[in-house]
């Protein structure tokens, strides 16, 4: 480049040189290439129109789609996104183009192809999953989605949910190492039981006792069977692990067979309603007197409605056999059996249940006031009742009774008077008894001077009969020679006018006496007695 003169002159053709004309020539600088980057798009990416960089002011910049030759044009072409291509620029400044063009390389990435994927990915519920995967082209990158289109692919592959079972759709792109992703494809993770299958029909109803044979419709090809119970123990079947298990259930439950087959198991829920046995209840045992009656009242529970028939037996001495509540009237210690039933037809089975309570009758009851006996005037003297739990002492002399209602009641007396005692048991029923007493003056013996030891019921015994004495010590009896034909310490116990089992002759007898008053007194008396036959 530069400014350069040159001279110029014209000959004749006689060889005459006229003078020179100068010109002067300026070569300008050519101006320096462009510089460029080479450009990358993915297949079917947007471009955009091309740039070049060091352009000097002002000058013109010229885009080819050769190294050489053609027409340049100064609108930055776009390239296109379907396939690579080479552009080259030049500037053209002070009518001088750089040289050579600069080239710029668009290279088009070919998008992936869709991953290679294994669809359906099948499961069992809850059967442990593992995270799903796909091949690839060498050196491509997989990345996965929740969703066909949009979203944000992830690196990660992820593992599928069994708990829950149903179809579920995961999608999987691959892309090149500078980012260019190819278009996404299903992988559909179905969880099921593989069309496994198991059927116990409907729901039954049984009676309480009975046992139930199921017959479960099941796929072919089930390898295990499990039953189990629900409110009930599983001890109510038979076998847990076999197919036509047998149960017998005491109360309403559910049933639930589990099969499997293979990784895959299926189940299925069955009711079994039972319809209770009534319990019935006769009550508690009962006792009464003889010739009384006694309410017996029977109960039940346990029973699933109320159409139940109810019988006491025997029905000789029931008021109402039918009823529940009856009285009864036995004339001895009776069983009582109530007995209930129920009807298929009405109840819904056929039942049969009792229970039976024993009503005793007591023995009569056998009271005692004691011998008629005899008291000291104006001393106290104890009546002894016995024959019962419970005792009440009354007088009809009006005398006044100590603890009348206690079995040993003590009593004042100064005339003879009759006691009535009534006793009764722990049920109630009474005994009745009386005894005289006779008063006579004390503390001594009252010993008559003559008997008729005949016989005849009267007078045909002789005692020492004490008034106020609190034991004796003896009674004797002696003949007119001095021997002792009779004696006795034991109350009014007295001779009977036989000696040696020979009745004794008529004639007069010595007897002696000798005891002790409730004063802790001695009292020692004899005198003498005829018999009179």
């Amino acid at each position: 480049s530069g400014v350069f003169n040159y001279y110029v002159s014209q000959i004749t053709s006689g060889g005459c040189e006229g003078p020179r004309a100068q010109i002067t020539v300026t070569v300008n600088a050519r101006p320096q290439p462009p510089t460029t980057t080479d450009l990358t798009y993915c297949e079917n990416a947007t471009t955009a129109p091309l740039t070049a960089g060091g352009i000097a002011p002002g000058a013109t910049v010229l885009w080819y789609t050769a190294a050489a030759g053609g027409t340049g044009t100064s609108t930055a072409p776009t390239p296109s996104n379907t396939a690579s291509s080479i552009y080259y620029v030049t500037q053209t400044l002070n009518g001088c183009e750089s040289a050579p063009r600069t080239a710029l390389n668009v290279t088009i990435t070919p998008t992936p192809g869709k991953p290679t994927v294994i669809t359906p990915v099948k499961y069992c519920p809850d059967e442990t999953p593992v995270s799903l995967n796909a091949g690839t082209a060498p050196g491509n990158h997989l990345l996965w989605y929740t969703t066909a289109t949009g979203g944000t692919g992830s690196l990660t592959a992820p593992t599928p949910v069994t708990s829950v079972q149903g179809s579920y759709d995961y999608y999987v792109s691959q892309a090149t190492a500078n980012g260019c992703e190819g278009p996404r494809d299903t992988i559909r993770v179905i969880v099921s039981n593989n069309n496994l299958s198991v059927d116990l029909g409907k729901d039954t109803t049984i009676c309480q006792g009975r046992a139930f044979t199921f017959q479960p419709i099941v796929s072919p090809g089930v390898l295990t069977y499990q039953w189990r119970a629900r409110f009930v123990p599983n001890t109510t079947i038979d076998s847990i692990f076999i197919k036509n298990a047998t149960v017998r259930p005491v109360d309403t439950a559910e049933y639930i067979l589990k099969v499997k087959q293979g990784n895959c198991s299926v189940e299925d829920t069955v009711r079994v309603n039972v319809i209770w046995k009534p319990v019935v209840d006769a009550g508690a045992n009962k006792a009464i007197c003889l010739k009384d009656s006694v309410l017996l009242t029977g109960t039940y529970t346990h029973y699933s409605n109320n159409n139940i028939k109810f019988a006491w037996t025997p029905t000789d001495s029931v008021t109402s056999p039918t009823s529940l509540q009856t009285y009864v009237h036995p004339v001895k210690s009776t069983y009582y059996k109530l007995t209930g039933t129920t009807d298929s037809l009405i109840y819904g089975c056929d039942f049969t249940f009792y229970d039976s309570v024993k009503v005793v009758i007591q023995q009569p009851i056998k009271a005692f006031a004691g011998n008629d006996t005899i008291a000291a005037k104006g001393s106290p003297h104890q009546l002894h009742g016995t024959g019962g739990l419970h005792y009440s002492w009354t007088s009809p002399s009006g005398v006044n009774i100590s603890n009348a209602t206690l079995q040993h009641a003590s009593v004042t007396l100064n005339n003879d008077a009759n006691f009535y005692l009534t006793v009764k048991d722990a049920v109630g029923c009474e005994g009745r008894d009386t005894i005289f007493v006779k008063v006579l003056e004390g503390n001594t013996y009252h010993i008559p001077n003559s008997f008729t030891p005949n016989g005849d019921g009267l007078n045909d015994i002789f005692r020492a009969v004490p008034a106020g004495m609190a034991n004796t010590q003896y009674f004797r009896v002696f003949n007119r020679l001095g021997q002792l034909i009779f004696e006795t310490n034991q109350y009014l116990k007295g001779w009977d006018g036989m000696f040696k089992g020979k009745p004794q002759p008529n004639g007069t007898y010595v007897w002696m006496v000798k005891g002790t008053d409730k004063n802790n007194e001695t009292v020692e008396l004899h005198g003498t007695v005829n018999i009179i036959r």
